[in-house]
């Protein structure tokens, strides 16, 4: 081949690349949705052994860059259609289960969900100025009585995950270590079981809390059980 035909296919892909790039970006591509597919086909016999499931549409959704799927259950007498997606190139992986999320116990969950945040609220009080916090917990429906109580026991779908908003005023960069490194401390040492923590320390300095009384972000980390949280891992944002 000629350095003339060279320079030609060189810059042949240097047009088509991106084109392919892009247009794989926002409509996929029939390899991509082939593997797509079925991994959904095996996460339901894997998830749902004994049912049997059609699926009736699949289109690529470029906002989570993967395919979203309506599938439906055979024999299934109200003939409802249930949201799967599958997201990942290289390993498609479902990161939403319509049935799944359809089959949790809502009022149990919110019920739950208070009375945890009361007692990490109080339990959390020495490290920390609590200003809001939130927590998901996940129950699948049938698996307690409505009645039941919260407690860091209980056998849940997925371990709580907790999101939490602090006063940080009159805290440094320092200061901020040290409190999530003992509000770590305090949730190991009690055993709680938890898929991770999402802080953000926020200040109360100025007129901008007059508009919004959880104030403004200044500092944020995240962490799970096993983190080892350094300095470096605070985010500081300058306002």
């Amino acid at each position: 081949m000629t350095m003339k035909k060279w320079i030609y296919l060189i810059l042949i892909m240097i047009l088509v690349v991106p084109i392919l790039f892009f247009y794989n970006a926002f409509n996929g591509n029939p390899v991509w949705k082939y593997f797509s597919e079925r991994s959904v086909k095996q996460y339901l016999e894997e998830k749902y052994p004994g049912d049997e499931f059609v699926i009736r549409d699949a289109i690529y959704n470029f906002k989570v860059s993967g395919y979203s799927y309506t599938i439906r259950k055979v024999g299934d007498e109200q003939q409802k259609d249930y949201e799967f997606t599958v997201t990942g190139f290289w390993k498609p992986t479902v990161t939403y289960d319509g049935i799944y999320y359809d089959n949790l116990d809502l009022p149990l969950m919110e019920k739950l969900e208070k009375e945890a945040v009361a007692e990490i609220t109080e339990l959390l009080k020495d490290q920390i100025k609590i200003v809001d916090l939130s927590i998901q917990i996940e129950v699948l429906q049938g698996t307690y009585s409505s009645d039941t109580h919260w407690s860091k026991d209980l056998k849940l779908e997925e371990p709580i995950y907790i999101h939490m908003i602090a006063d940080a005023t009159n805290m440094s960069k320092g200061d901020v270590l040290k409190a999530v490194q003992a509000i770590q401390q305090t949730l190991n040492s009690k055993h709680y079981s938890y898929d991770g923590v999402s802080f953000n320390g926020n200040l109360f300095d100025n007129e901008m809390i007059q508009k919004d009384n959880l104030g403004y972000v200044k500092y944020s980390v995240s962490f799970d059980k096993d983190s080892k949280i350094k300095l470096s891992d605070i985010e500081e944002y300058n306002q």
